[in-house]
């Protein structure tokens, strides 16, 4: 019994030094009240918060960095790089270790409201040219819909000319997730007072999770996840969205 006690206190004495000697780095683009880095050049936000609560009573040491997107990516080779929030969606299921869900990202059919066609559901937008990103969820969405490259489908490789193609009226609607979409518009330098949302598409992934490299530490893994369950049953996790101002996910 003894020897067990020693082994028992080693093993957590020797995880503890590990976990101190490689501190995880949390990474998010800047997209306010999520995360953003604040004027003194800080990490901050709502799941920057739902982060530091999963930490709390945790051997754990993190640090936490905001980076453009593109950036994101490259630290996926990174085993201690965890992404705050990442759309989970069947092409990228396999290629990152998911944590669990931290919020969610509506997405719409969305248009100029100059746009005075009354379109009520999806079938309606193909007499029309749809817009997304080529690669992303929402193009095999709508190929599944029945939209073609050929007819009525445009693919672009990024936001910024999306938008600039909605906004020149060279297309006509967008399928996107709108949870960046003001940011997306204000960094294209375009009024985000002229979009309006159309229909809520609620086939398309939505669910945003604590994402990281296959090569993260299992015990890290597991412990950010049941912590990141204990918050939420606990209610912890809903008072930080309280405080952002957030909606609280129906399901957690």
């Amino acid at each position: 019994m003894r020897l067990r006690m020693m082994l028992t206190v080693f093993v957590l004495v020797f995880y503890s030094a590990v976990c101190h000697a490689n501190p995880v780095t949390f990474i998010a683009e800047d997209l306010p009240p999520y995360h953003f880095k604040n004027p003194q050049g800080e990490a901050q936000g709502a799941l920057v918060d739902i982060a530091k609560a999963v930490l709390k009573g945790t051997a754990l040491t993190a640090t936490f960095e905001i980076m453009p997107m593109a950036r994101m990516f490259q630290q996926q080779a990174n085993p201690n790089a965890i992404m705050l929030s990442l759309l989970k969606t069947p092409n990228r299921n396999s290629q990152f270790k998911w944590l669990g869900k931290v919020y969610f990202a509506d997405a719409y059919l969305v248009s100029l409201r100059s746009h005075n066609d009354e379109v009520i559901h999806l079938n309606f937008a193909k007499e029309y040219k749809v817009a997304t990103i080529r690669g992303y969820s929402a193009q095999a969405y709508l190929e599944a819909q029945g939209f073609t490259e050929s007819e009525n489908l445009v693919l672009v490789s990024y936001y910024q000319q999306l938008w600039r193609m909605l906004y020149k009226n060279r297309i006509d609607f967008v399928v996107t997730n709108t949870l960046t979409l003001e940011n997306e518009l204000k960094r294209a330098g375009l009024d985000p007072s002229l979009i309006t949302k159309r229909i809520h598409l609620d086939e398309l992934p939505s669910s945003l999770h604590f994402a990281a490299s296959k090569q993260l530490n299992p015990q890290t893994a597991k412990i950010i996840t049941d912590r990141l369950n204990a918050i939420k049953e606990s209610g912890e996790y809903q008072q930080i969205l309280n405080k952002w101002q957030l909606p609280i996910p129906t399901r957690l």
